[in-house]
């Protein structure tokens, strides 16, 4: 009936058996949960390892479990059985990763290649088929294996097949290994193999199949990057996971990773093929992120997150989807675009929905900001919600960007950003200035926040300067390899080293640099409030909660005392950190999400909107101007989505085409 722990947990106690002859894959299954075994475990005399490499800390749980048996693992192959005895029981600690050492007349060696070579009278000297004989052994005696290892004080030490080697962008990774830093993260009772599937930017990509359901490929997919990182490789869309019912193994229980890869294979022949940009050809969850990503390549093993989502296209995309699919699950945003489809079936249509508290807040604060300027009403004669707006900015970088920057390595999910809110700012600033006839070139390239407002002759938008120039920041801060590992190991301290940073650097530059002229309009101060939204978005159980408010509490005590101001900032970090979502009609979130996700484009627009309403009617009537500025800043966040999504895909198309007439007449490399 196959390898059942607790009859074997019954035949040690009842003395029935004392050895045991097993693969390190049957082993696995009694780490996960030592306790099956138990006190039986001390009745086994003897313990036969074979097949595949373990770790050092599983080896150690073997000794655990059976701690009065002798222990010996080998390696070998079927042409050189028992190459080398490691006899894990007894040996050191320090020898425990390896596979041991040779005895009697049997000898190792390494070929140029780092290939192991064995040789001994153990060895089989000729393999026999229809045709004859054929020599297994050179002129010495060696046999030349296919594996990878090295030797330490004379203890040999097996990295993994050679042909297993997987090869993603010049960076060579051995599965064994990736697999043994895999299993570590998430613990022993997760049945997961590494194999390699092609890639057309790094020539081979990394498969991980683990053994589950569909919505365990998000946790073993964080594990698997977080372990490239360690090993010092961003993968990035190069990694993929798939979920399987069972590894497919030979006799002896070594996994075959070929199996896996056409597996693979299948899988991603079987996804739909692209759909063009029309809304009507979105048919399904694939489809719809090929529609939200444009001019990326979009796999069904995609999250959001993966695929570099912000703040902003988190909004447009969880509103597309409802709007066609159903309601969201939690912490959609994790989850594989093959899984959101999946559960397409079970989500049953209703008027109710789920409102984030961060789209909540962000339409709130931004309506305050414009209705201020506009006098339609004043919510705080202190202010505060430039301030709130900033803290929502790296409370995202912090949810949405930040697990994908550790995974990947890359930075470009907050270029995109950059690159997002840059271009329709100079754009608009470019056809005011022309309309007006009054040109300031620190406002086109971005900088005019650092001059006195009073000398700048066109237009400025220095609340959007500030916030690029906060990303930049973030960006080059998270290009560098050890604040990655540090933020990696401890994500909600880091964040709060960065608060202190950004306070300190900010003091010492008013020390010595008066920021009154530009009334403080710079990034640095304003990085309080970036970091703290940091600070709240890590805070993930009750104590790190608690002290993320009180942070929030004496931060904005220090900036604004007891003011309205302070109330409202406060208020909006509490809820943040406190509460995930209310629910609300489906038209409530609709038209909330709307100004959230088009609220760059209403503060672009609200300025010039309410000269023109003056100009035309004689008077400012500031809640028309209000009003008129949702709408068009809604009707410009749309045409310009439309707009950069066409565009995209027709450089895509472009690129694709350029690319297929320079292949033709030239030979492929191997890397083709």
């Amino acid at each position: 009936r196959g390898f059942d722990p607790m009859e074997l947990a019954r035949m040690l106690d009842s003395g029935a058996v004392n050895a045991l002859s097993a693969v390190p894959t049957l082993l696995r299954i009694l780490l996960a949960d030592p306790s099956v075994i138990g006190k039986a475990g001390k009745a086994l005399r003897w313990l036969e390892i074979g097949s595949q490499p373990m770790t050092t800390k599983e080896k150690r749980g073997i000794r655990l479990m059976f701690p009065n048996a002798r222990i010996v693992q080998h390696y070998g192959l079927t042409e050189a059985s028992r190459g080398t005895f490691l006899q894990i029981s007894d040996v050191s600690d320090d020898a425990l990763d390896s596979v041991g050492r040779t005895v009697g007349l049997s000898e190792i060696d390494l070929s140029a290649d780092g290939r192991i070579r064995i040789r001994g009278p153990h060895v089989a000297r000729h393999r026999i088929d229809e045709n004859g004989l054929h020599p297994l052994t050179d002129a010495e005696g060696w046999l030349q294996t296919n594996d990878l290892g090295h030797l330490r004080n004379g203890y040999l030490y097996f990295v993994g097949r050679a042909d297993d080697l997987i090869n993603c962008g010049g960076q060579k990774i051995v599965p064994d290994q990736l697999e043994d830093r895999i299993r570590e993260r998430a613990g022993a009772g997760l049945e997961v193999a590494v194999a390699k599937v092609p890639d057309a930017q790094r020539g081979e990509g990394i498969l991980v199949a683990v053994v589950g359901a569909q919505s365990e490929t998000v946790r073993v997919k964080d594990i698997a990057a977080a372990a490239l990182q360690e090993m010092g490789i961003a993968a990035g869309s190069a990694l993929h996971v798939m979920a399987v019912k069972a590894l497919p193994v030979t006799g002896t229980g070594k996994v075959q990773r070929r199996i896996l890869a056409d597996q693979f294979a299948s899988l991603s022949l079987s996804a739909p093929a692209p759909t063009r940009a029309h809304s009507d050809q979105i048919d399904d969850v694939l489809s719809l992120f090929r529609h939200e990503f444009p001019g990326q390549d979009v796999q069904p093993d995609d999250t959001f997150e993966s695929l570099g989502g912000d703040s902003l296209h988190y909004i447009q995309v969880s509103l597309d989807f409802e709007g066609r699919f159903g309601p969201l699950p939690d912490d959609w945003e994790k989850m594989t675009i093959a899984s959101l489809q999946s559960l397409q079936s079970d989500t049953v249509p209703t008027i109710w929905r789920k409102l984030e508290v961060a789209t909540l807040t962000r339409a709130f604060f931004m309506i305050c900001i414009v209705a201020l300027h506009t006098e339609a009403f004043i919510y705080s004669s202190n202010w505060g919600a430039a301030y709130f707006l900033v803290v929502l900015a790296g409370y995202s970088v912090a949810r949405f960007q930040l697990p994908e920057i550790l995974r990947s390595g890359s930075v470009m999910t907050l270029l995109g950003t950059i690159r997002f809110v840059a271009i329709p700012t100079i754009l608009t600033d470019a056809f005011l200035e022309l309309v007006s006839h009054k040109f300031e070139l620190p406002s086109l390239v971005l900088v005019s926040n650092f001059q006195n407002p009073r000398n700048i002759l066109g237009f400025t938008f220095y609340f959007i300067e500030i916030y690029i120039q906060l990303f930049l920041i973030a960006a080059l801060l998270f290009s560098i390899p050890k604040v990655r590992s540090a933020f990696q190991a401890r994500p909600m301290l880091c964040s709060i080293l960065l608060f202190l940073a950004f306070v300190a650097v900010d003091r010492t530059i008013e020390a010595n640099w008066d920021g009154n002229y530009n009334y403080h309009r710079t990034p640095w101060h304003y990085g309080w409030c970036f970091a703290l939204g940091m600070v709240i978005a890590t805070a993930k159980d009750l104590r790190a909660k608690l002290f993320a408010l009180g942070m929030v509490i004496a931060s904005v005590l220090a900036v604004w005392e007891f003011t309205s101001a302070a109330y409202y900032v406060a208020g909006g970090c509490a809820l943040l950190i406190f509460v995930r979502y209310v629910i609300v009609p489906a038209p409530v979130k609709i038209i909330l999400g709307e100004i959230a996700g088009a609220s760059m484009f209403i503060y672009l627009c609200h300025y010039e909107l309410l000269t023109v309403v003056t100009k035309k009617l004689g008077e400012p009537y500031p809640w028309l101007s209000l009003t008129l500025s949702i709408i068009l800043g809604i009707i410009g966040a749309h045409v310009y989505i439309w707009l950069e999504r066409t565009v995209l895909q027709l450089w895509r198309r472009h690129a694709s085409g350029f690319a297929g007439k320079s292949d033709k007449g030239a030979p492929k490399s191997p890397a083709a």
